[in-house]
């Protein structure tokens, strides 16, 4: 891993414990977009000499901690339990889908920091960006195989890659809105398919972004 990597790690870090992205942003006296330029799901900024600088004197570490991983840290939404034998859970926010496109059309990444009514635990490894929503509509809803109810819950990872035959949350730029579908690739073209047959497949346009892959799913019974 390297300094610019090191950095972006060290930084995430601090913005778990301080308690997300817009604590992080006012701690350092810095706008929210600023921050996710450097550390949110597709940073588009490497964290300079100057700032690197900066963030040790808020933080009061001393000159270079951010240039080094340190053993120590856990991953940054991990809970731990008490047993000798440590076992890894991480705490996602369950969103509105409103939320999540709202955060998504304003910095590019969903605010998983931010407080929120309900949360779930899981054993499956996720990043800190994590978030689940509650699946809407039948279009996911299958006869056979794997289905996805209305009502059951998905947990999105956007720092997870979209292989072919995932399952992801996409934004098509035409329309703006999110769509939950399976990933398809077929030579140079990419397809969002819906598991009920009533609906269609729509090939994905070039300004389309795939905004996190499923990683699990929850079904409650009632």
């Amino acid at each position: 891993m390297n300094v610019k990597d090191i950095r972006r790690k060290n930084l995430r870090t601090l913005s778990r414990s301080v308690g997300g992205v817009t604590q992080l942003a006012n701690r350092l006296e810095k706008s929210q977009s600023q921050i996710s330029h450097l550390i949110g799901t597709h940073p588009v900024k490497n964290i300079g000499d100057k700032f690197a600088a900066h963030v040790e004197r808020v933080f009061n570490k001393v000159n270079g901690w951010l240039d080094h991983e340190h053993e120590g840290i856990e991953e940054e939404n991990a809970i731990y339990s008490a047993q000798s034998t440590r076992q890894n859970f991480y705490r996602v926010p369950v969103l509105t889908w409103q939320a999540t496109a709202e955060w998504l059309e304003k910095s590019g990444q969903v605010d998983s920091s931010a407080n929120h009514l309900t949360y779930i635990i899981t054993s499956t490894h996720v990043s800190l960006y994590a978030f689940a929503l509650r699946v809407e509509g039948d279009s996911m809803e299958a006869a056979h195989g794997v289905s996805f109810p209305p009502g059951s819950i998905i947990v999105i990872d956007p720092e997870y890659q979209a292989n072919n035959g995932a399952f992801v949350l996409a934004k098509q730029s035409s329309t703006g809105s999110l769509v939950f579908k399976q990933y398809v690739i077929d030579g140079s073209r990419r397809y969002l398919k819906p598991l009920n047959p009533r609906y269609p497949i729509v090939e994905i346009t070039p300004q389309a972004m795939i905004c996190g892959v499923v990683r699990l799913l929850i079904h409650e019974f009632k």
